[in-house]
């Protein structure tokens, strides 16, 4: 049985404003240019993992306004099914400003979103297979119900938790139930400071990495993978005896086929993996709004691969691995390298073929 993604989405209209900068407190600025795409996180991230080829069912709520985003999300291979139409709210909406170096600034309404709840998740989960992968961030509710369920379930679990809050800890949102977390650099310092004791004192180069293992220790997870924008990303994997084979990475997946490739390190049961970024010349990015979003899809996409060419190890921590990470790691890298080059959201996200074509040839 080949492993599914369940993806908790938000699902937006984005409003995307093309300014010289993005505004300051009390300046009144006029864009260059408007678009309104098809966007959110979670609908994002799904629309990424469908092109690399995954099996991804969406759950989510739209009012009559986003049912053009819906058609859009089925036209990219998501299955759909799971998507409510509400008759009493709009759909979510984002204001985006892009400024002419591609950086963005993100206003958002959560709409629809808002609504998404426990029964939702249920009528989901019913469904899945143990071994099945839930996807979520944290622009809908119901995060924490899904969390308990799909863990209930048997499910793998990736949250990337954007955008973060002060209160992860304190709600008592159920973080140790996760296999995997996704973050950047300020999430990982906004989660790091809702726990006492964690230590925040390191060199510059080992500020992030050394925070994400003292979360990862006192969570008990699998993984921490931490984006840091222009300066890659770095992950940390648990190796435990039962994971301590490699699964090897088959010759048409765009990567190493090697256990452990020289950028990792293993220092202690924690294996360190650091990725630099694509090769993309600057004066070809034009918007970073769906990078990350790019990444997180790709990501859980090529994790759930892997895992169904060796079925035998899901279900046991044995099934996700440090070589498994890396070569996910590395592909979602190459995937969200392309889609700074592009504008909008869903349009920026590559296909599988163009990511492998990338990797292949190293340009774009």
């Amino acid at each position: 049985m080949q492993l599914k993604i369940y993806s908790l989405a938000s699902i937006n209209i984005d409003e995307v404003y093309h300014v010289p900068h993005i505004v300051k407190p009390g300046e009144t600025l006029s864009s260059t240019q408007r678009q309104e795409n098809a966007g959110g996180k979670g609908a994002n991230a799904s629309v990424a993992a469908a092109r690399a080829g995954a099996k991804v069912h969406i759950v989510g709520k739209i009012g009559h306004d986003g049912l053009w985003v819906r058609d859009l999300l089925s036209s990219s291979g998501a299955n759909t099914d799971l998507i409510s139409v509400l008759d009493d709210t709009a759909t979510g909406r984002a204001i985006i400003q892009v400024d002419a170096h591609g950086e963005n600034s993100i206003v958002l309404f959560p709409g629809a979103n808002y609504k998404v709840s426990k029964d939702d998740a249920c009528r989901a989960f019913s469904q899945c297979s143990a071994g099945d992968w839930l996807l979520l961030t944290n622009e809908t509710t119901g995060v924490a119900d899904a969390i308990a369920q799909a863990r209930a379930c048997g499910m793998q679990i990736l949250w990337n938790p954007a955008p973060m809050t002060d209160d992860i800890v304190s709600s008592k949102q159920p973080v140790d139930m996760v296999d995997i977390l996704v973050l950047n650099e300020t999430e990982l310092i906004a989660l790091a400071r809702q726990y006492d004791g964690i230590g925040m004192t390191e060199g510059a180069d080992e500020k992030y990495t050394s925070i994400a293992r003292q979360v990862l220790d006192r969570l008990g997870i699998r993984a921490i993978i931490v984006t840091l924008g222009s300066d890659g990303s770095v992950g940390l994997v648990r190796r435990t005896r039962v994971n301590s084979h490699e699964v090897l990475v088959s010759s048409d997946s765009g990567s190493s086929s090697q256990s452990v490739a020289s950028s990792a390190k293993s220092d202690d049961d924690i294996v360190v993996i650091r990725m630099g970024c694509a090769p993309v010349k600057k004066e070809l990015i034009k918007d970073t709004t769906a990078a990350g979003d790019t990444w997180v899809g790709y990501f859980t996409a090529e994790l759930v691969r892997l895992q169904n060419a060796s079925p035998e190890s899901v279900g046991s921590l044995a099934s996700v691995t440090p070589t498994m990470v890396e070569h996910a790691m590395t592909f979602a890298t190459f995937a969200s390298g392309i889609t700074v080059t592009r504008l909008g959201a869903f349009p920026s996200i590559p296909e599988r073929h163009e990511v492998e074509a990338f990797f292949s040839s190293k340009k774009i």
